[in-house]
C-alpha cells in the first residue's frame, strides 16, 4: 500500500493510533501478570479483576492489533502457488486475496456492530471475581474489524492499480 497518498496516510494515522494503545495494552498485560505472579507467590492469592482485565486486554491487542499489522505487511501468507505464476496473474491473486479478506472482515464486523451498539446502550458488565465492564470491548471488535476490512480493501485496490507488477515474493526462510 502507498502511504504517501491522503488514503494511505489516514489509514497509517490510525494504524499508528490503533498500534499504540495495543501496545499500551500489551504492556499492560505483561506488568500485570508478572505482579499478579508475585502477588501470589507472596500473599497467596492474586489481584482482584486482574484476570478479568486480562481478557479484555487481549481482545483490545488483537482487533487494535490487526490494522497495524496490515501496515506493517506482516500478515502471514503461503506463497507457493504465488511464485510459480505470472507477475501479472500474481498481481491478480493478491488483489482477489485482499478482497476476500476484507469481505469477511466485513462480514463479521456487520454483526459486531450490532452487538457493540446494544451492548453500549444497556452498559454491559461481566460478573467475575469482580464487577468488568465490556461495553467498549465490544466496541473495539467493532471498530477493529471495520477498520482492518476498510485496509484490507485499500490494499485490494492498490494491489490492482500498481503500474508495473512486483516480481514473485522472496522466500521468508533461505532454500536449503
Amino acid at each position: 500500500m502507498d502511504y504517501s497518498t491522503r488514503l494511505g496516510a489516514v489509514l497509517r494515522a490510525f494504524s499508528n493510533l490503533f498500534g499504540a494503545i495495543a501496545t499500551l495494552f500489551l504492556l499492560f498485560l505483561m506488568f500485570g501478570i508478572t505482579l499478579d505472579a508475585i502477588v501470589r507467590a507472596l500473599y497467596g492469592h492474586s489481584i482482584p479483576g486482574l484476570f478479568e482485565m486480562s481478557e479484555l486486554s487481549l481482545v483490545v491487542i488483537v482487533f487494535l492489533g490487526l490494522g497495524w499489522t496490515q501496515m506493517e505487511d506482516a500478515h502471514i501468507r503461503v506463497t507457493l502457488l504465488h511464485r510459480k505464476v505470472p507477475p501479472r496473474v500474481a498481481q491478480w491473486m493478491d488483489a482477489l486475496a485482499w478482497l476476500a479478506a476484507a469481505v469477511v472482515l466485513a462480514l463479521l464486523a456487520y454483526p459486531a456492530t450490532g452487538e457493540a451498539l446494544e451492548s453500549i446502550q444497556i452498559r454491559e458488565f461481566r460478573w467475575g471475581y469482580v464487577e468488568v465492564p465490556i461495553w467498549w470491548t465490544k466496541a473495539i471488535v467493532a471498530a477493529g474489524l471495520w477498520f482492518g476490512a476498510l485496509q484490507m480493501l485499500a490494499q485490494a485496490g492498490c494491489a490492482l492499480c500498481r503500474a508495473a507488477p512486483v516480481a514473485a515474493a522472496a522466500p521468508a526462510l533461505a532454500p536449503h
